[in-house]
């Protein structure tokens, strides 16, 4: 069993209970006392262990932690509800932050943190090393419900953001987590194209992603998978054909153009698939002259003697099986 924390989900939900302590007081101070930053970092580590603890014969352990996103060179409001004001202590935040990681490359555990990659993109890609690459189960730590669009027979998503514990899985995998799982883990199947749909058609207010039409609510959308079931996914497409695809068949049951659909879903489709299609032909970033996915395959060189807590862990056909 192999675990990928998405790492800044660990430490908001951590931060957000500790911040309760100090309620009324001024938190860029708080986050600049050294006693104070060290009760944080053990908050953290507590929550890790914790999560941990729900799982057997862990293999190996990886986290990732957001940089600033290629999204924003393609929208420049892009998150724009989460961006446009920031907490005064916001600085201190991630100065916290970095010393978290910097906790974590200590202990020699995997950490994924390259510039211009979402906590989301490295989830994908991670994923793919571990589901697809080395065949083997991995469990995906994190609160946001949208990584369910990349499970599969090998991945699963472990949700611990409150005290109603989930596990997330495709149905296929039901039975096996309802007898793995404690029972204070409620097992939830999904269905992972379902949920990019969703994200597609309905658009998402926290990163300001519109919806492809106004009015269209959660039972219209019911109505709309009813409308299509059953339906067989497109697999191994290009960017383009899957947005046709999608743009087809909502148009058709929304009344509405296809032209004007078609725009709106393969935009849609570019802020919110993680897909290598995405990636591969999404021209907007470069960085050091470079694709977002050879960035991740230098990150993962650059560090592979430093992984000592993961002792298991090989490089063999990482990321470069990927962007040959």
């Amino acid at each position: 069993m192999n675990i990928l924390f998405d790492g800044n989900y660990l430490f908001h939900k951590t931060f957000s209970v500790f911040s309760t302590y100090y309620k009324g007081q001024d938190m860029g101070e708080v986050l600049q006392d050294k006693e104070k930053q060290q009760v944080l970092l053990r908050k953290c580590i507590i929550d890790m262990c914790f999560a941990l603890s729900k799982f057997r014969d862990i293999k190996r352990v990886a986290f990732v932690i957001d940089s600033s996103s290629w999204r924003y060179s393609i929208y420049d409001d892009y998150k724009y509800a989460l961006t446009r004001v920031r907490d005064p202590f916001y600085k201190h935040f991630l100065t916290c932050l970095d010393m978290f990681e910097a906790l974590l490359r200590k202990k020699g555990i995997i950490v994924s943190r390259v510039m211009g990659a979402e906590g989301d993109d490295l989830l994908y890609v991670w994923s793919i090393y571990f589901g697809y690459i080395l065949d083997e189960p991995l469990v995906i730590v994190t609160g946001d419900s949208d990584i369910r669009q990349i499970m599969n027979k090998n991945v699963a998503l472990f949700n611990n953001n409150s005290k109603n514990l989930r596990m997330y899985c495709i149905p296929d995998r039901e039975v096996f987590w309802n007898e793995y799982m404690e029972t204070d883990v409620q097992v939830v199947a999904t269905k992972p194209f379902e949920v990019l749909l969703y994200k597609v058609i309905m658009g998402d207010t926290s990163d300001n992603i519109p919806k492809l039409k106004k009015g269209f609510g959660d039972k219209a959308f019911e109505k709309f998978i009813a409308s299509i079931s059953p339906y067989r996914e497109p697999k191994d497409v290009d960017l383009v054909s899957m947005a046709q695809w999608i743009a087809g068949r909502f148009s058709e049951f929304a009344g509405m153009k296809y032209e004007e659909v078609l725009g709106q879903v393969l935009f849609n489709l570019k802020m919110t698939w993680l897909n290598l299609s995405v990636y591969n032909e999404t021209d907007y970033y470069t960085q050091n002259g470079k694709s977002l996915l050879e960035n991740m395959l230098d990150d993962v060189n650059a560090n592979k003697n430093n992984y000592k807590y993961n002792k298991a862990y090989t490089l063999e056909d990482f990321y470069g099986s990927l962007i040959k």
